[in-house]
């Protein structure tokens, strides 16, 4: 019963940010010429999961430690910005699609939800219905020729049970009847079946998955027995009611806006993109080791190396012919590439279908920007504020790019590192980690919750992690903090116990836990050929790290750096574990705030060297 259950269910969810709060707009941070709101903030403190924010004492440390992380990526945004990088081709194809987003989330607040109203026959029908339950028997076709054949039958007389039991869906309901809840069903299906009479039953009723002929059974009251039972029902009814008022405008904007928009693509190109996505995707099941009927997702090198077979002259042919301002190939790919794609088929003309929806999808989100940005969203000060936060998240992230590429090392610099290790009797900081990598938000998301319900890390880990050695082992093993990036970086400055994450590392997120920490003068476990590539890259961290601090030091310095503690220390927050999605107005799901890195390592220096400035 789950199944048809889930397939009936119509859900439209949307996220409404929480108005604006006294004090939300007071300045906690000035970085240069940039200002970083209480607003941003407490979004980017509330809406990114710390485990452990909820220990008492922590709360001032984790504060400081996300406010000078965002004060370093506002740094290296305003430098990213004086190096030109805000013209770089991520900058006009990948950020775009995130600013595309929230005008298209303002055009919507300002065509949708604005114009919403509750009609109060509406909420008293939905009232009485919340009050009821329907005991039902269904009937299921996947084709309408089908279901209209079995309407006629019982129209006839044919008896319903009969038919029914001649059917495998009669399994599901031979041990009790489906039972049906107000709001578990789109509106229209609702109306049907609540206005029938005891041995009545329905037309016709399409779903997702084909459709359904219900019979009621009987009607059975609600079980209500306390105060609160009552107020979640009243709030639970209010939701619906809103919800599917939402739906009735979205539905009569959709109707009113699309018609008449001429738009004409480019078949050739579209099958020439079929054909190079179909390969990619089988390469890319046969390099995973992907089952049958299980989901091949492609990654971001995929997306570029299809970019690369169309060539500079493709890619800047017109895929889409709008009546202005027609849509290149390029453009078109990196907006498909930021979205992603997957599929569990592998049928050619299965995956052109979904491709054709894309291309459908992202001419209607086209055109909803025109006219986003025809009726000025861009000036509406709260989405000003939200895209430039994320502006300035992938400029900083340009610029961090720059550091590490910039870090190059030499075969002679490896030898004099391994010389001078070796010859050292420093003592090196060590860690073990248990490591948790997947690729999905949602499944990071799932890690969190049992954490938080107290399930042992390693028992998540060995549960989520893509990446297990032989043996189910998710542990990393000894490894100096020099070395594993970030990783090692960040594991340096943990307590035994504390988890950190989720981070991203190239295609994937890590979460870890920090199991053990020790300092040793054992540098090297084999001859110098054998862990030359290892040193190379542990030397490649140290320089990254050293440019890292040492630069975000220079440019605060050079921009000008105020924290204001008293507003910083007093703020209040709420210290839940969790991570924030927003539902995007016409489509589209992103991460609420921005996923920064915890950086605090050049606060120190760069305190010192204001204590040094004459």
């Amino acid at each position: 019963m789950k199944k048809y259950s889930q397939i009936i269910l119509l859900l439209f969810v949307i996220v409404s940010l929480a108005k604006a709060q006294k004090g939300d707009n007071e300045i906690v941070a000035e970085v240069g010429p940039i200002k970083v709101t209480a607003s941003e903030f407490k979004q980017r403190y509330e809406m990114v999961p710390h485990v452990g924010r909820h220990i008492k004492g922590r709360e001032d440390r984790l504060k400081a430690e996300t406010l000078y992380s965002i004060i370093a990526e506002k740094l290296w945004a305003l430098k990213a910005e004086e190096l030109g990088f805000d013209s770089s081709a991520v900058m006009e194809y990948t950020f775009k699609a995130v600013e595309d987003m929230y005008l298209r989330d303002a055009l919507y607040r300002k065509e949708i939800k604005s114009k919403m109203s509750i009609d109060p026959q509406k909420y008293a029908e939905a009232k009485k219905r919340a009050l009821i339950y329907l005991n039902t028997k269904f009937i299921y076709a996947k084709e309408k020729s089908g279901i209209d054949k079995l309407y006629n039958e019982l129209k006839n007389g044919a008896s319903f049970d009969s038919l029914l039991s001649m059917r495998g869906e009669s399994l599901l309901q031979k041990e009790q009847p489906y039972q049906i809840h107000f709001g578990q069903m789109a509106e229209f299906a609702e109306d049907s079946v609540y206005s029938l009479s005891v041995g009545e039953f329905s037309s016709p009723l399409k779903s997702p998955d084909g459709w359904y002929i219900f019979k009621l059974i009987s009607v059975e009251p609600e079980k209500i027995e306390n105060a609160k039972q009552v107020k979640n029902m009243e709030k639970r009814i209010r939701s619906v009611v809103q919800k599917r008022e939402e739906e009735n405008e979205f539905q009569k904007y959709y109707r009113s806006f699309f018609p008449g928009h001429e738009v004409q693509t480019n078949g050739y190109l579209f099958w020439s993109f079929s054909d190079k996505i179909i390969a990619a995707l089988k390469e890319r099941k046969k390099l995973a080791n992907v089952e049958d009927g299980k989901a091949v997702h492609l990654e971001e090198a995929d997306f570029y190396k299809i970019k690369d077979q169309f060539g500079p002259d493709s890619l800047n042919m017109v895929f889409i012919q709008l009546k202005e301002n027609p849509i290149t190939l390029r453009t078109f790919l990196y907006s498909f590439a930021f979205e992603g794609f997957y599929t569990s088929s592998d049928d050619p003309n299965t995956i052109r279908n979904q491709l054709n929806s894309r291309v459908k999808r992202f001419i209607e989100h086209e055109l909803l920007t025109r006219e986003a940005n025809k009726e000025g969203m861009k000036n509406n000060p709260k989405v000003k504020s939200e895209i430039e936060m994320w502006r300035d998240y992938y400029l900083a992230t340009l610029y961090k790019q720059t550091l590490f590429d910039s870090s190059n090392v030499t075969d002679a610099e490896v030898r004099n590192y391994y010389n001078k290790k070796k010859n050292s009797e420093d003592l090196e900081t060590q860690v073990n980690i248990i490591e948790i990598y997947n690729d999905s938000l949602e499944v990071i998301e799932k890690v969190f919750q049992e954490i938080d319900n107290g399930v042992d890390f390693k028992t998540v880990a060995q549960k989520y992690s893509d990446r297990k050695s032989k043996g189910n082992n998710v542990e990393s093993g000894f490894f100096p903090i020099s070395s594993h990036g970030e990783i090692g970086r960040i594991a340096g400055n943990m307590n035994i116990g504390d988890v950190y994450g989720p981070l991203k590392v190239d295609d994937e997120y890590i979460v870890f836990k920090l199991i053990d920490k020790k300092t040793s003068t054992e540098k090297f476990s084999g001859s110098f050929n054998k862990i030359k590539d290892e040193l190379k890259r542990q030397l490649k961290a140290e320089k990254v790290s050293k440019k890292m601090i040492n630069n975000t030091v220079k440019l605060a310095n050079k921009y000008g750096v105020k924290v204001n503690e008293k507003l910083l220390y007093n703020m209040d927050v709420t210290n839940f574990n969790m991570m924030v999605y927003r539902y995007m107005g016409f489509g589209g799901r992103m991460l609420a705030v921005p996923m920064t890195p915890t950086f605090i390592e050049w606060v120190e220096p760069w305190q010192k060297s204001k204590s040094e400035l004459p």
